[in-house]
């Protein structure tokens, strides 16, 4: 089985013409040499931009890119880094085409073990797009179709309210104070002093569908006054800078200019409580939304003219277990621009692209996946550039299925 490794996140799309292209979508760039080789981007200026660095044996990285742009591989110890010249070498330097998603190196050393296992693996995507008319752009293949259960919208626009009243562990919370909101916080400046904060049952909230293809939402009022300032309260303090990647390759990029923290569920009171009603609206069993099988809310911070360009929020990384639902808290409303954009979004006239703007005490919602299990690639989106003031967003990560043992808590 080939091996693959994810770079989450990553969007090749710094500068200089492709703002306004929304991109090829799930590509896939393989090394099946017998040893650890790097990926580069030449960037607009022509100097090489790391991508990757990905294992032996079939090991395989993704991410969204743009026709045109072009890549090569490097000896992982290469400095500067250069094209490889390694014997019976082949696809080292390559271009981005609309109607290619894999792109795999291979040298002498390839073992046929692993030329097998791809052109299986090859034979398979082949058929799926003949059957499907969509390319295979999926964390693994084949991938079973997703357990949990998913929101079908019929038509933008279309309203779903989702009671809430027998729900009161999910309701909102607010607090009285006259003074600054610490006033509110207990001694260790997390849970809250009961005699000034309570929580108020909800009726229940209004889903909107903002889009069909792909399935995307918003719920207006989903959380308290009181709780978007409470979140960046506690956020403030422990802000660093965003990256892109993951694990090894996680790094700083032009791409994605903002501060980030991390505050998991059991932090206090009030984020149990909004995780609860975020898995209560996307309709997902409880336990995909409990402590050990859900990623920290992440807490966002763009100041005038940052951005998050085009990116998807599932990889290529050879397991089932994906991003399933990715969410959004809205904590502020910037005085103009940081909407959520969908560049790829199929809209009812048939015009391309869609956003939702970005309102304080809003939440957005939508799909990752397919109902077969393949990654949607119309689910690609952007962080727009905050044209004025700042913003405060809070993405939250739905798995399916489970996956535990997080490791990003504070």
């Amino acid at each position: 089985i080939l091996r693959m490794q994810t770079m989450w996140l990553l969007a090749v799309a710094l500068v200089g013409g492709a703002a306004a292209d929304s991109g090829v979508g799930g590509v896939k760039f393989r090394n099946t040499a017998h040893r650890v080789m790097k990926l580069y981007w030449r960037s607009h200026a022509g100097v090489p931009d790391y991508a990757g660095r990905v294992h032996a044996d079939g090991a395989t990285t993704g991410f969204q890119t743009y026709a045109g742009h072009n890549f090569f591989w490097a000896e992982d110890n290469a400095d500067p880094p250069v094209p490889t010249t390694a014997a019976g070498a082949k696809n080292i330097e390559f271009t981005i085409s609309e109607d290619q998603r894999n792109y795999v190196f291979e040298d002498d050393t390839t073992l046929p073990a692993v030329k097998e296992a791809l052109d299986t693996e090859m034979d398979w995507m082949k058929d799926y797009k003949e059957r499907t008319g969509r390319e295979w752009v999926g964390t693994t293949w084949p991938r079973p179709a997703p357990t949990y259960d998913m929101w079908q919208p019929k038509e933008v626009g279309q309203r779903i309210f989702v009671p809430l009243d027998e729900h009161p562990t999910a309701g909102q919370y607010h607090c009285d104070y006259t003074g600054n909101l610490s006033d509110c916080l207990a001694d260790d400046g997390r849970h809250l002093k009961a005699e000034l904060a309570y929580q108020a049952p909800l009726e229940g909230l209004t889903i909107e569908v903002v889009s069909v293809q792909p399935k995307a939402f918003r719920v207006v009022d989903f959380l308290s006054e009181f709780e978007t300032d409470y979140i960046i309260q506690q956020a403030s303090p422990k802000l660093g800078k965003s990256t892109v990647g993951h694990g090894e390759d996680a790094r700083d990029s032009g791409t994605r200019t903002s501060k980030s923290a991390w505050l998991h569920r059991g932090h206090s009171e009030v984020l149990e409580a909004i995780y609860t009603r975020v898995g209560i609206i996307t309709k997902v069993p409880a336990a995909a939304v409990m402590e050990e099988n859900v990623e920290s809310l992440n807490v966002l911070n763009y100041p005038e003219g940052a951005e998050y360009t085009p990116h998807y929020d599932w990889g290529a990384d050879g397991k089932v277990s994906s991003r399933f639902i990715s969410s959004l808290l809205y904590l502020n409303t910037p005085a103009a621009g940081g909407s959520t954009s969908f560049p790829k979004a199929i809209m009812p006239d048939g015009s391309i692209g869609t956003e939702i703007p970005a309102i304080k005490r809003s939440l957005a919602f939508f799909y990752d996946l397919l109902e077969d299990g393949n990654g949607d690639e119309l689910s690609l989106h952007a962080g727009t550039p905050v044209l004025e003031g700042t913003k405060w967003v809070a993405p939250l990560w739905i798995w399916e299925p489970l996956k535990a043992k997080w490791t990003n808590k504070l």
